[in-house]
C-alpha cells in the first residue's frame, strides 16, 4: 500500500488523540477518522462490512466509514489502524481512500 500525505516529514499527525485540559484535571480525546474511497458510486454495507459499488438498493449503506462502533465496527484512531483495515476490505488494488484527520488539513491518501 502506498501512502501520501498532505504535510511534510515532522508536521505529520498519525493519531487522533488529543488532550482536553480542564482546571483539575487532564484527559485524552479520541475521535474516528473519516474514511471514504475516491471515486464514484462505492457504499460502504453495513451488513457484510465491505465496500460494494453501484449496490441495487440503498437500504443500510454509509457513503463513509466513520464512527461505525453502534453499528458493531471498530473505529479507526490512528493511520496505522486505517491502513490495516484497508487491506482486509475486498476492494479492487489501485483503489485510493482518503482518510482525514478531526485536525484540519491532515489528509492521507491510501492507495491499496
Amino acid at each position: 500500500m502506498k501512502v501520501r500525505y498532505s504535510k511534510p516529514k515532522h508536521q505529520r499527525i498519525l493519531k487522533s488523540i488529543t488532550h482536553a485540559y480542564n482546571k483539575h484535571s487532564s484527559r485524552k480525546v479520541r475521535r474516528p477518522l473519516w474514511i471514504e474511497p475516491i471515486g464514484e458510486n462505492w457504499w460502504f454495507n453495513l451488513n457484510s462490512g465491505q465496500w460494494d459499488q453501484d449496490p441495487e438498493s440503498m437500504c443500510d449503506k454509509s457513503s463513509s466509514y466513520y464512527s461505525m462502533r453502534h453499528h458493531g465496527f471498530n473505529n479507526v484512531y490512528s493511520l496505522k489502524a486505517a491502513k490495516r483495515k484497508i487491506a482486509k476490505w475486498k476492494v479492487p488494488t489501485g483503489t485510493e481512500f482518503k482518510v482525514d484527520l478531526p485536525f484540519i488539513g491532515h489528509t492521507f491518501i491510501i492507495t491499496k
